[in-house]
């Protein structure tokens, strides 16, 4: 026997000993799930908000950054390394996921009304609010402390490289601005009526409900016409459905409509399974004429019918049949008990409701128009059309946002795409320049 050999106990012990790959999963699951657990902890004393998502992600960075270098082992490797960072991808997709399936920052009562039982269990554990909380706040902390120990261990930067530090730079700006958004940025609402009203000051609001707070313009917003866009008259065939809704008046059945079709000869689909198709469309229905006029277009008569009226044919289960419908008299055809189709002027509905509006600064004043789809921006708000009061047309809704933040956020993506371009690009013919250098 070769009595160099090693004991089966030593190569026991020899095969126990974990793996640098072993050591670092470990690693990154404690790490991981310890910031969850601990943030999930803390927040329950530290409620969500901008200031404890920046100061905290702030914070726990900079001491697991120390702790790199402090604390003996792999702990910076580990942290800079792609499974670390995968691992934190995944969990913070996790994370908005959840955010989009439960609404944010809503009311509590919203929660238990909708939820119930479990409504009450999101607003314990802090899920109305997951993307200010403390433990997305140590997520981001792990994230932005792994972007450091990354570059700290390729410091310092060279030529070839260069790629990699821009990318790494712009993944810091985008955060720094996210930051700056989530503590300084402010939402609210402003209210004006047209012809003497003027704004200096924006109701906050927070998840859609008032704050009570006020916030600054800094400049002066006049409100100097409001005008409404409306769509002109059309015949249309409505398919309505009688659903049961509850209001100040109680519990009650009415028709509602579910989806409204072109009068043409095409085939149209319902909801339900059924279909129809109109056979005929006259400007002008007289029943004991022996003849009646086509629907034309750019018949004159059409556009102001007498007695507009439609020939259709139903599909239901298979099964056709045929009637008439009129627009100027109820004439409904009834799928079911609360089913039925509707032949119906259709009238000015409303399709762009847009704000005149003059902004003065001192002796400065801009002149705008705002529409949905198409905010005005001065002095650092942005202005956005979103409602309007149908009962009075000299009302206009005004959203301001104000966010710091956004610039530094999309300079930090057009760093990220540069340092991808010279990645990809760049670097491999610096590298091909050098080795042609040496050889």
């Amino acid at each position: 026997m070769n009595s160099s050999a090693p004991s089966p106990a030593a190569a026991v012990q020899v095969r126990a000993e974990p793996t640098v790959a072993e050591r670092e999963v470990w690693l990154t699951s404690y790490l991981v799930v310890g910031a969850i657990l601990i943030g999930a902890v803390l927040q329950v004393w530290i409620p969500p908000g901008g200031f404890t998502l920046v100061g905290a992600a702030f914070l726990a960075s900079m001491v697991i950054v120390a702790l790199g270098y402090i604390v003996p082992g792999r702990l910076r490797p580990t942290i800079a390394g792609f499974r670390f960072i995968s691992t934190l991808l995944f969990v913070l997709s996790v994370m908005a996921v959840l955010g989009t399936l439960i609404l944010q920052m809503k009311p509590a009562v919203f929660y238990v009304t909708r939820y119930g039982l479990v409504g009450r269990l999101i607003i314990a554990l802090r899920l109305d609010d997951i993307f200010h909380g403390l433990p997305f706040a140590l997520v981001m902390a792990l994230f932005g402390a792994a972007v450091i120990a990354s570059a700290t261990l390729r410091w310092p930067p060279r030529l070839k490289a260069a790629g990699f530090f821009i990318c790494h730079v712009g993944i810091m700006t985008s955060l720094a601005g996210a930051a700056a958004s989530a503590t300084l940025a402010i939402r609210g609402r402003i209210d004006l009526h047209a012809g003497g009203e003027t704004a200096t000051h924006v109701r906050v609001t927070k998840g859609g409900q008032s704050t009570g707070e006020i916030a600054a313009l800094g400049f002066d917003l006049h409100l100097d016409r409001f005008e409404l866009k409306p769509y002109e008259p059309e015949y249309r065939v409505g398919y309505y459905e009688q659903v049961r809704i509850t209001d100040e008046r109680g519990t009650r059945a009415d028709w509602r409509l579910k989806a409204s079709f072109d009068p043409d000869t095409e085939k149209h689909r319902l909801p339900n399974g059924d279909s129809f198709r109109l056979k005929g469309t006259f400007p002008d229905f007289q029943p004991n004429a022996a003849t009646h006029v086509a629907y034309d277009t750019a018949s004159p008569a059409w556009r102001e019918p007498p007695n507009p009226g439609v020939a259709l044919e139903v599909h239901q289960q298979g099964l056709p049949r045929e009637a008439v419908m009129f627009a100027t008299r109820p004439s409904p055809v009834f799928l079911s008990a609360t089913s039925a189709l509707v032949f119906e002027r259709r009238e000015k509905e409303v399709k762009a409701y847009v704000s005149h509006v003059t902004a003065a600064q001192g002796a400065d004043r801009v002149q705008r128009s705002i529409a949905v789809n198409d905010p005005f921006t001065h002095n650092g708000w942005t202005l956005y059309q979103v409602n309007y009061n149908p009962e009075d047309p000299t009302y206009s809704g005004l959203e301001a946002v104000y966010d710091p933040g956004v610039f530094w956020v999309f300079t930090g993506f057009a760093l990220i795409c540069l340092g991808v371009v010279y990645i990809f690009y760049i670097e491999p013919r610096v590298k091909k320049r050098a080795a042609a250098a040496q050889a």
